[in-house]
């Protein structure tokens, strides 16, 4: 374990840099564009093969003079020094010292820089810098959104740019990156960021600063108002002036005026300003601990107190992307099927950010969730798509009603068994909260469930509800008296421009769009071939088309909400069995139907008039479409009108029960054989899934460690071809030499054969290119010397080297010199060189 105590060498802050397929090469070039004394202490996390010993800390010792080696345990984190993370390894930072741990022994795919950033969000705050390089998947999408919250820095680099590009754009995705940048382009940012006397300080200099310009921080809240719709007015002051000191650090202005003033001509960055206030953490099943005691507590109860006909309504507010309202519906739907009940289940979902809404309503989710959702929920409830992203069942989907909603602004929902309102509240004033709890309240049935978060409570409320867990903040309510809201004073958070339509208005819009002019005109040659009783025009979907004469007798009050067009939501209940009967009747059989006595009414005289059912079918002459006329004939009238069929309300009563009791037993046949083979399929199918879900992660998995093996190969490959290459330049330089020379010199191994000759040599031995890696021994000399074998052994051997003058019967004097062929410090042959002397 590497320890250093020295102050001086305390990093200021942390940058993770997370990389992955197509990684080394941008980490080479972010190293060689870094300077060495920033004071920072760098954590480069990967995915890595725990099967292979990676050699990257010598791959990028060559592109810093920074020290780089692997991560130990409990090392503490030093200034101007690079960080690995070792194969086989997950690594985490507390207080300023690495930990490492064993890979899950699981099949959950491997995440490693997503808990890396996770514990460096909670460890460093707005001290780090989190950087997003080349990679495939989503690692590190599901923590940046921390480390944003916290106050730091998060990069990507530019998908352009990247090799693989999965990494770097899931990371844009999620709308926390602040910079997307070319590697080369991050050093001068970081180094901003760093130098910031917002980030580079531990003071309290801005809310100070705050302090002495409040008003400037209010035209500030007002421009984002002016351009979003959203006033943030009730937010506390500690919120709103920590994200923006953020954006200041993250754009290098210096003081409150001078952010003002880029505001004014940035419209971009209110957007991202906005953003940030409206910046959410969440995940799924986010708290483990929790939501088993819900399950347990509210879920398990709230099933089993219900009813087939009452739907299970649950209000999750402040949802964000939708991670906690797919937790909760994950769980009712669970535990529904466990208990093998029928059971109704819809939960409401709203937050006042758009776009997190409209992120939870597509349900596309990366790859990291497979780490926090249970194996068993994610076969069940989502399914893979081809780039490895996760996307919720439409089941799953069609249990969530998604809306954007202002929680302290606009109405509350009713009727709720549960209301979830997780780490929302912490970020209101008090007068916020307050309004807050009374609509929850306000929107709780008797003995409803409330969940808040771990800092959350009911405050001056608690009168109201009991608590079932204080730890865990679950609570029941327990008064069911309104809780006043009028006195509650709130501002902000408001989307402005909101004007509720009135009914009328809405029925003339709906009016306007729906009703052609030529469809006022359906019916009426034919009408006129006969009356105009009260009387309606559908078409063949039961969809109201016109009307004439005085219906209302025949109608309903207009209830307040979306106006429908179907017949049956119009007409009194008493009605409407028998204009459902004859119309099908009508539409099946082309038959014009007569039904006496199926209304009376009394008028202010006391006159009571009876009224038969007309009911036929007509189509305008150049239009192939059918409609249907449902007419209402006062009882004297009825006798003039023409029919097919007459019943009697008692006689279309039984008929219509017969028809109904017949078709009933054939559609229980029909859903009895359907359900079968769908119990079938549906397992077949799940075991398929769930098999299919585990190769998939796994080849993931894998694919990430062998391409990061690979690009560290490769690097080592190309180091190698270089030196072959710087080889045979040598080789070719030493041949060349001993040409030029003219020396007659022969190299022999450890064994004494033959490894090389000069072409010179052929005037004192008898040799070919043949006889290389054949014994010495076997060779004979152009010259007699009985003695040179025993003293190449000798020089072999170690009696180290030997010159000899020798002279031939031809009178030639020949210089023979043997030297030992070392490498280091050890002998690996021999050396033998001959020149006839002169």
């Amino acid at each position: 374990m590497i320890e250093s105590n020295n102050a001086e060498h305390t990093p200021s802050h942390i940058v993770a840099i997370g990389a992955s397929a197509g990684g080394l090469e941008a980490l080479e070039s972010l190293f060689d564009a870094l300077p060495d004394e920033l004071g920072c202490a760098y954590v480069v996390v990967q995915h890595l093969s725990p099967d292979f010993k990676s050699m990257m800390d010598e791959l990028l010792k060559k592109h810093t003079n920074m020290p780089t080696h692997q991560a130990t345990e409990g090392e503490t984190l030093v200034a101007n020094t690079v960080y690995l993370i070792p194969a086989g390894k997950l690594m985490r930072v507390t207080d300023g010292k690495i930990y490492l741990s064993e890979l899950p022994p699981d099949n959950r795919i491997n995440l490693p820089i997503n808990e890396f950033f996770r514990t460096l969000a909670e460890d460093s705050q707005n001290k780090a810098v989190g950087i997003i390089l080349s990679g495939t998947g989503s690692d590190g999408c599901r923590s940046i959104q921390a480390m944003k919250e916290a106050g730091a820095m998060v990069i990507a680099q530019d998908p352009e740019e990247s090799q693989f590009n999965g990494m770097p754009q899931n990371a844009i995705n999620t709308g926390s990156v602040d910079f997307v940048l070319k590697v080369a382009d991050m050093p001068k940012y970081i180094k901003n960021f760093i130098s910031h006397p917002l980030t580079a300080t531990t003071t309290d200099k801005f809310k100070f600063h705050l302090s002495q310009n409040t008003g400037l921080l209010e035209q500030i809240l007002k421009l984002i108002q002016k351009q979003t719709d959203l006033d943030f007015k009730a937010y506390k002051e500690s919120t709103v002036s920590r994200r923006i000191e953020h954006r200041m650090s993250i754009n290098n202005k210096l003081s409150l005026q001078e952010y003002w003033e880029y505001l004014q001509e940035n419209e971009k960055e209110i957007e991202l300003v906005k953003q940030d206030l409206l910046i959410g953490v969440t995940q799924f099943f986010r708290d483990k601990e929790l939501w088993d005691k819900v399950k347990e507590e509210v879920v398990k109860p709230l099933v089993l107190e219900s009813t087939p006909k009452d739907p299970i309504r649950v209000w999750c507010t402040g949802c964000s992307t939708g991670e906690e309202a797919y937790t909760i519906a994950m769980l009712f739907d669970s535990t529904i099927k466990e208990l093998g009940l029928e059971r109704q289940i819809k939960v409401f979902a709203s937050d006042i950010d758009q776009t997190a809404v409209a992120y939870a309503a597509i349900g596309v989710y990366p790859t990291g969730i497979s780490n926090e959702v249970p194996s068993k929920y994610l076969s069940n409830y989502f399914h893979t798509l081809s780039d490895g992203n996760y996307q919720v069942t439409k089941e799953l989907r069609s249990l969530v009603v998604l809306a954007t909603h202002n929680v302290i602004q606009d109405p509350p929902f009713s009727n709720m068994d549960l209301v979830s309102c997780r780490n929302t509240l912490i970020y209101l004033q008090t007068p916020a909260q307050q309004k807050a709890l009374a609509f929850f309240h306000f929107a709780l049935k008797k003995n409803g469930y409330m969940v808040l978060g771990s800092a959350e409570s009911p405050g001056n409320f608690s009168n109201y509800f009991h608590t079932i867990d204080s730890k865990l903040r679950i609570y029941q309510k327990t008064q069911d008296l309104r809780i006043p809201v009028s006195s509650i004073t709130t501002q902000g958070i408001r989307r402005g421009g909101y004007e509720p339509k009135t009914i009328p208005q809405y029925i003339e819009r709906i009016n306007k769009r729906t009703i052609k002019p030529r469809n006022r005109l359906v019916g009426i040659k034919s009408l006129q071939d006969r009356y105009i009783p009260p009387t309606f025009i559908i078409d063949t979907k039961l969809e109201l088309v016109y009307s004439y004469g005085d219906t209302s007798y025949f109608t309903t009050k207009l209830k307040p909400g979306e106006v429908t067009k179907d017949v049956a939501d119009i007409l009194i209940p008493e009605l409407t069995s028998h204009v459902l009967s004859a119309a099908h009747q009508v539409i099946r059989e082309d038959k014009g139907v007569l039904m006496e006595s199926v209304a009376t009414e009394t008028d202010d005289n006391g006159k009571i008039t009876s009224y038969g059912l007309n009911c036929f079918t007509f189509t305008e002459d150049d239009e192939v479409e059918k409609y249907i006329a449902i007419s209402f004939v006062e009882e004297n009238h009825t006798s003039r009108v023409s029919a097919d069929v007459v019943y009697t309300p008692e006689e279309q009563t039984e008929q219509r029960i017969l028809e109904l009791d017949s078709s009933l037993v054939e559609c229980q046949r029909m859903y009895r054989e359907a359900l079968e083979d769908l119990d079938t399929t549906s397992e077949e199918l799940q075991s398929s899934n769930e098999e299919l879900m585990a190769a998939n992660e796994e080849l993931q998995s894998t694919n990430e460690e062998l391409q990061s093996v690979n690009e560290e190969l490769y690097t080592v490959n190309s180091e190698y071809q270089q030196k072959i290459v710087e080889l045979t330049e040598t080789n070719n330089d030493l041949e060349n030499l001993l040409t030029a020379t003219e020396l007659a010199v022969l190299f022999l191994d450890s064994e004494l054969r033959i490894r090389r000759y000069t072409r010179p040599l052929t005037n004192f031995l008898n040799i070919m290119d043949f006889d290389l890696n054949r014994p010495f021994m076997d060779l004979s000399l152009k010259f007699d010397f009985d003695g040179l074998h025993d003293l190449i052994k000798q020089v072999n051997e170690g009696a180290g080297p030997i010159h000899k003058v020798l002279e031939t019967k031809d009178s030639l004097q020949i210089e023979i010199s043997i030297s030992p062929y070392t490498i280091g410090k050890n002998n690996n042959g021999v050396v033998v060189s001959m020149r006839e002397v002169k």
